[in-house]
């Protein structure tokens, strides 16, 4: 009796314990994804430019968005994005910082007819998006050629060769144990489904070529065992990929043979493991179907399985029954468009299978309609283009769109390229980088396409976060917020004994058109302080005031006190992994490089054209301003001309006013941006930097407005510097003013007091483009644009789409329009139309 109420006892202890570990466990799931979701939500960019290519001197046109990563729709989080221009030796040439009202925003860069011709990248990204394990800024590779220097851009693109992106893939957990017998062949990788071969269970495979050369081409070869028998054949169907079918037996290894380039090339197959589960799904279109099949002795009892999509849960099953086998289905017709992941946990909530699964609803659908007036148009004529965007029901929806009309014989275009679409639902979710991702979105509802996307899946898996750190990583404090604006923020010291952080009282004024003053704040008992979130454009002047008592104060020692503010954060180190490459990138060059010659050898007849007709007169007048402006720097520097060009930046001069220092002094092609500091190209030696004869330090080079200095000279190992200055490299600004700076950082009034030009956000230009209505004068002018309009802020509304208009060129051509966006409620859209000018 004692012993059966014993075994009892034990039994009930058992299944409590079994109880108890599910619902913990189902709860850590709900919890964690919940948190990722609603409280880390990860947020995505995308930067539509309005070309692939460019020539030193041109225009970069871009648009960001800024969306939830998890719905696609607004972000409720941050409001301000970061994009930035990114050498091919990782330095930030240019930097903007831009504000996000809703989910897009107007950008540019000018490039700068002194950089280096070669492979740049375009990069965008959030604050908020730096607490990421692996952060996932949006990168994309751009070309900047010199077409007046042929030689320049191949010794330059040589010279990246080294420096710029790798295009190498991610692995996946089952990290395959390729033999390679010579260095002339492929790498070959092998994807079971869910994960690992299980002896005695029947598995689908796929496989991947991971190297260009090979995966244009058909590889075929045989799986055999390591008898040499053959089980079947094998080949590649597209893009390097391909797949089979394996029972693998206990004591058995299998090999994939191939004859390559007369070579016989022995590859094994991952060793299949004695016992374990299999996991595999079948998409139907209007449904997931997942089969399981164990041959471990308990079965799947005990074990866990969760479908997610973004991090949302969709399913959840505690498998409580001795069983060998389990198979249930998830409906997609309620489901967004893109990755859901599946996993199998094991009783100890150990992740044992996963497999990602692609959902394409077709009620989720969009249709986007270009329509031009005209299918064929002369040059110099208008345009006008009806766009409009509905749902499945055919009604107007809202959406934010972008839109580059450029030459297709310059920038030749494939349907297979990536775009908003592609990034969001594919490359943004999964690992590695997905070849030629339109090909999955060409056609709709074919049978090849959703087949190959399947194997990519399997190739690929989600990337997002990893199921260890999510459940089971130390909970961390967020180290960068999410930005809703600017912030003016610091710490106030004491002057005098006991020197340190002091509580104080402090106000901020604005000198804006109209004087606007912020309610008196206490720091904290550190000394912090933070005003904001606000929203300006450009530049403001800011002025604080700081008293150690209050501010009706009339004793002199409250304002014995030092406001120390904050240097903006540092940019993020540049990372390669994630940068989305140009395709069919040799032929794209061959094109732009011919169309963009011919198009600077008739701007270079034309304006020589131009010189002849134009005085002598008013040529010895441009000649003697020039001079006369060269006389005055002179005259300013004690150490008179620098003798070299390239080390005097103008900014009197420049086509445009850098909106801050930084980027300002990036215009000099002997600088290099460190992140903290600039440093000398050649040896990244530090400089000194001087303003008006004056020594200052970086961090308040931060803060003054560059409209306000009218050159600066950059004199490197020059006997200029050691007879004036004492110092072998340096940095010599000269202000407007000539009585340095009024406003920066270290110009402080009194004590207690600091006043500077804060730094606001980046208003994008206007993308001009000739009116040949109302152009004056205007036959007498070449028109020769490779894009012919840019347009970046397009909304439509649930009440109607947009007219846009615009002017063909004096280049006869085929044109391309492309538009990229997303709608309100998270579909990413994705539409093109063509048309010719003769």
């Amino acid at each position: 009796m004692k012993k059966s109420l014993i075994l009892i006892c034990i039994l009930f202890s058992v299944l409590s314990f079994t109880i108890i570990n599910q619902t913990d466990f189902l709860k850590l799931i709900d919890d964690k994804l919940d948190a990722y979701t609603q409280k880390r939500t990860p947020e995505k960019v995308y930067l539509q430019t309005d070309k692939p290519m460019y020539v030193l001197d041109e225009d970069i046109w871009f648009t960001g968005y800024l969306v939830n990563g998890i719905t696609h729709q607004k972000s409720n989080k941050s409001k301000v994005l970061y994009v930035e221009l990114i050498n091919s030796n990782d330095s930030i040439v240019a930097k903007k910082k831009l504000y996000i009202e809703d989910i897009s925003v107007a950008g540019d860069f000018k490039i700068n007819k002194e950089w280096r011709p070669g492979k740049y990248i375009i990069r965008g990204y959030t604050n908020f998006m730096r607490n990421e394990s692996v952060p996932h800024f949006f990168q994309k590779e751009i070309s900047i050629y010199d077409v007046l220097n042929k030689e320049n851009n191949n010794n330059n693109n040589n010279n990246n060769n080294n420096n710029i992106i790798s295009n190498k893939t991610n692995q996946t957990t089952n990290k395959p144990n390729v033999s390679i017998n010579s260095e002339s062949v492929p790498e070959l990788s092998f994807y079971p489904e869910g994960g690992y071969l299980i002896n005695g269970i029947q598995s689908k495979v796929a496989f991947k070529i991971k190297d260009k050369k090979y995966s244009d081409i058909n590889f075929t070869g045989t799986l055999t065992d390591q008898n040499g028998t053959i089980i079947s054949e094998i080949k590649t169907l597209k893009f390097g990929l391909g797949t089979f079918s394996i029972l693998p037996v206990a004591g058995k290894k299998y090999h994939v043979n191939a004859n390559i380039n007369g070579k016989k090339v022995n590859y094994p197959l991952p060793i299949s493991l004695s016992k374990g589960s299999v996991l595999s799904t079948t998409n139907t279109g209007k449904s997931i179907l997942i089969n399981i099949i164990s041959n471990k002795e308990n079965g799947l009892q005990n074990n866990y399985l969760i479908a997610h999509q973004r991090g949302e849960l969709l399913f959840k099953k505690y498998l409580d029954q001795n069983t060998k086998t389990y198979a249930t289905q998830i409906p997609t017709t309620s489901l967004s468009d893109g990755v859901v992941s599946i996993t199998l946990f094991d009783q100890e909530g150990h992740p044992i299978a996963e497999r990602t699964v692609f959902v394409d609803n077709p009620t989720n659908n969009i249709k986007t309609t270009l329509k031009t007036d005209k299918e064929t148009y002369k040059i110099r004529e208008k345009v006008t283009l009806d766009l409009g965007v509905k749902n499945m029901n055919g009604l107007n929806q809202t959406s934010f769109l972008s839109m580059a009309v450029r030459d297709l014989k310059a920038f030749p275009y494939s349907t297979r390229t990536n775009n908003i679409k592609t990034y969001l639902l594919l490359n943004s979710d999964l690992r590695g980088q997905v070849e030629e991702p339109g090909y999955f979105f060409e056609k709709e509802n074919d049978a090849r396409r959703r087949y190959m996307l399947d194997l990519v899946m399997m190739a690929n898996g989600w990337k997002r976060f990893t199921w260890q750190e999510l459940l089971h990583g130390k909970k961390k404090e967020l180290e960068y917020q999410a930005e809703e604006g600017l912030y003016i923020s610091g710490v106030t010291n004491r002057l005098k004994r006991p020197y340190g952080p002091a509580q104080t009282d402090i106000r901020l004024t604005f000198f804006d058109k109209v004087l606007a003053q912020t309610p008196i704040i206490k720091t904290d008992t550190l000394g912090r302080f933070q005003f904001g979130p606000y929203v300006y454009p450009n530049s403001m002047s800011v002025f604080l005031e700081a008293r150690l008592g209050n501010f009706e104060s009339k004793n002199a020692k409250d304002r014995e006190v030092m406001i120390l503010l904050d240097n903006e954060h540092k940019s993020p180190v540049v990372e390669h992994t994630n940068t989305i490459l140009t395709t069919d990138k040799e032929k794209q060059e061959a094109n732009f490089i011919k169309v963009t010659e011919y198009v600077e050898q008739i701007k270079f007849e034309y304006n020589q054209k131009i010189e002849q007709l134009q005085t002598v007169e008013l040529e010895a007048k441009k000649e003697s301003e020039a001079q006369k402006r060269k006389k005055e720097m002179n005259r300013r520097a004690e150490y008179g001309d620098p003798f070299d060009p390239k080390a005097r930046i103008d900014v009197t001069r420049l086509d445009y006013v850098p909106t801050s220092m930084w980027e300002l002094l990036s215009l000099n092609p002997r600088l290099i941006d460190n992140g903290n500091e600039f440093v000398t190209q050649r040896d990244n030696a530090p400089l000194a930097v001087f303003l008006d004869g004056m020594p200052i330090d970086f961090a308040v080079l931060a803060a003054i407005n560059p409209n306000q200095i009218s050159f600066y000279d950059l004199l490197i190992e020059n006997s200029q510097a050691r007879l004036f200055y004492n110092k072998a490299n340096m940095i010599v600004m000269y202000s407007k003013s000539g009585k340095g700076m009024p406003g920066n950082k270290a110009a402080e009034r009194k004590p207690g007091i600091v006043d500077y030009n804060a730094p606001g956000f980046y208003i994008a230009r206007q993308f001009s483009a000739p009116d040949h209505i109302k152009g004056f004068n205007e036959m007498d002018n070449t028109d020769l644009r490779t894009t012919l309009h840019w347009a970046p802020r397009i909304i439509t509304t649930q009440k109607s789409g947009v007219r846009i208009s615009f002017f063909t060129s004096d280049i006869r051509s085929d044109y391309i329009i492309e538009v990229e966006g997303i709608s309100s409620n998270g579909q990413p859209i994705h539409a093109i139309k063509t048309f010719n000018v003769e």
